[in-house]
C-alpha cells in the first residue's frame, strides 16, 4: 500500500511538472528547489550562478511550489522586482511535533535587531543620504553598531566570535555580503547591505522601530532655558 501510494504521488507530481514546465523541470530538480528553500528560506537570483539557475527553474514551477508549501503550512512570497523568493514557516503551534518545530527555528534577538538596523541604513541610501553602488550599501560593523544603539538601544554581541557568527547568519538570509577573512567580527569589518533587506524587513516593521526611537528621544528644548 505504501509503495503504491508513493508511486501514485510521484506519477502525479511528474504529470503536474510536465504540464507546468513542459518537461524542463524534473522531479529531482523540483526537490532541489524545495530543499534549498527549506534550508535557507530564500532564493535570490543575484546571489550566485547555481542560485540563479534554481531561481529561474522556481519561477517556471512557481504555482506548483506554492501549492506544495501551502499544503505544509508554509508561505512562499515572490518579490519579482528583486528577483527573489522567500519561504516563511508556519505559525507557532503547541501541538506540533519536535521535527516540525525544528523546521521553524526562530531568528535570534541579535539577528532581528541587526536586520532592522540594516533596513534603516539601506532606506537612508534609497533616499540619497548614503551611496548605493549596484544596489549595495557598504558599511562597517562600527556603523551598524552605532545604528543599533540609536534605533533600539542595543549593542552588537560583545565577543568578536559572536559578531562573526551574527554576520554569517545575516549572510545566510542574503541580507549582507562580505569576504571571509581573519579578524571577521572586528568593528572595522566591511560588509555590503543587499537589496533583499527590503523584503526581509517590511515598511511597517521599520516604522514601528522609528516610532519607538522617537519615543525614547527626549524633546529638544527650543526655549534655550
Amino acid at each position: 500500500m505504501t509503495m503504491n501510494t508513493e508511486l501514485s504521488f510521484h506519477t502525479l507530481l511528474e504529470a503536474r511538472l510536465a504540464q507546468r514546465a513542459s518537461g524542463s523541470v524534473s522531479r529531482k530538480r523540483f526537490a532541489e528547489v524545495c530543499n534549498r528553500l527549506l534550508a535557507n528560506g530564500i532564493l535570490w537570483r543575484e546571489h550566485s550562478r547555481p542560485e540563479q539557475a534554481l531561481y529561474d527553474d522556481a519561477t517556471i514551477i512557481e504555482e506548483l511550489l506554492r501549492e506544495w508549501f501551502d499544503m505544509l503550512g508554509f508561505a512562499l512570497v515572490h518579490d519579482v522586482d528583486a528577483n527573489l523568493m522567500r519561504l516563511y514557516p508556519p505559525g507557532d503551534d503547541q501541538d506540533d511535533d519536535d521535527g516540525v518545530k525544528r523546521l521553524r527555528a526562530r531568528l535570534s534577538k541579535d539577528v532581528v535587531a541587526a536586520a532592522l538596523a540594516l533596513r534603516f541604513l539601506y532606506t537612508e541610501a534609497l533616499t540619497g543620504k548614503r551611496e548605493l553602488v549596484n544596489q549595495e550599501l557598504a558599511i562597517s560593523l562600527e556603523e551598524l553598531s552605532q545604528t543599533l544603539v540609536s534605533l533600539l538601544g542595543m549593542t552588537l554581541p560583545s565577543s568578536m566570535a559572536d559578531r562573526a557568527q551574527l554576520l554569517r547568519e545575516l549572510r545566510k538570509h542574503r541580507l549582507i555580503r562580505f569576504k571571509d577573512a581573519d579578524g571577521l567580527g572586528h568593528m572595522d569589518t566591511l560588509v555590503s547591505v543587499l537589496r533583499p533587506i527590503l523584503s526581509f524587513v517590511s515598511d511597517e516593521a521599520l516604522q514601528d522601530v522609528l516610532k519607538l526611537m522617537h519615543a525614547r528621544t527626549p524633546p529638544t528644548d527650543l526655549t534655550g532655558s
